[in-house]
């Protein structure tokens, strides 16, 4: 069994590209340094996707990160500007053929002039949070006023600066998140009265992504850097922090994404100067 190409959508200095499915909507939401950014819609017909809208980009000057949720019924997404001219904006889904509107339009727009670099969505405790990470400033998580339905800010995670981009990820009945440092030590965060506290440090030069998975109910973390191998750690239940488990190579790794077919376990990497890679995890029986 192999992995087959079975479309292109082709844009110039992709940075980021996310898939949702909104009723009987395949969309890809692509986001690009240059030419705009777009979604590309799937095309029974053709078997394919087409372009279907180009997304209003006016205070967004350098896309970094796209982040796509669900709240109340209604779809989101926020592009992440990492400019200090731009401002990261929140767009809702929004479907009224009479009008001529169907598609993601602007909502909201997020603080400027700090350099953000990724976002994360995070529903905990009944309330929805959005965590914004900054190459400038600390973490800052916005709350989603159920009266105003805006973002509103909320506070700072203040214990981690200059953060490339923050996963969150759930272990029994915790919060955690993975934020990745390019420069220093990566940390893993446990959400504890009412604020993110330091849990372990992951010594991490050149990292770009800390990405939390699970396969077969085993807790995972993948930490890729430019600079040497990817590597995989392991969650220990009895001690609740991760141990080195092995390396794999990829070269300047950029997200490592789990698919689980046929009983069998896929990674899939993506590389910023070499090739994708995918892995399949194989449980071995060492106990004869």
């Amino acid at each position: 069994m192999n992995f087959r190409k079975f479309d292109n959508i082709t844009g110039k200095s992709v940075v980021g590209c996310k898939s949702v499915l909104i009723d009987n909507h395949v969309l890809v939401i692509v986001t690009q340094l240059f030419g705009g950014s777009h979604i590309y819609k799937f095309d029974d017909r053709q078997n394919k996707f087409t372009k279907f809208q180009t997304i209003e980009v006016f205070n967004i000057s350098k896309p970094n990160d796209i982040e796509v949720f669900q709240m109340d019924g209604d779809w989101y997404f926020v592009i992440v500007d990492s400019s200090k001219a731009g401002m990261s904006t929140l767009y809702k889904w929004t479907d009224q053929p009479d009008r001529n509107e169907t598609g993601f339009f602007s909502y909201q727009f997020l603080h400027e002039w700090f350099r953000d670099t990724d976002a994360e969505f995070v529903e905990w405790d009944g309330k929805s949070y959005l965590i914004l990470t900054s190459r400038s400033q600390p973490p800052v998580i916005y709350l989603w006023n159920k009266s105003t339905l805006k973002f509103i800010f909320h506070g700072e995670i203040t214990n981690v600066d200059d953060v490339v981009a923050v996963k969150a990820f759930r272990i029994d009945k915790d919060l955690y998140l993975a934020m990745t440092c390019y420069i220093g030590d990566s940390k893993v965060l446990k959400w504890t009265n009412k604020q993110f506290t330091d849990v372990q440090a992951l010594p991490s030069r050149g990292a770009m992504i800390l990405q939390p998975f699970i396969i077969s109910d085993k807790h995972y973390l993948a930490l890729g850097s430019d600079y040497s191998f990817t590597q995989i750690y392991l969650w220990d239940a009895e001690t609740k922090t991760f141990n080195k488990f092995k390396d794999i190579y990829v070269q300047s790794p950029r997200s490592f994404i789990v698919l689980t077919t046929e009983r069998r376990h896929f990674i899939f990497s993506s590389s910023l100067k070499g090739k994708s890679m995918v892995f399949e995890n194989v449980m071995v029986d060492l106990s004869l």
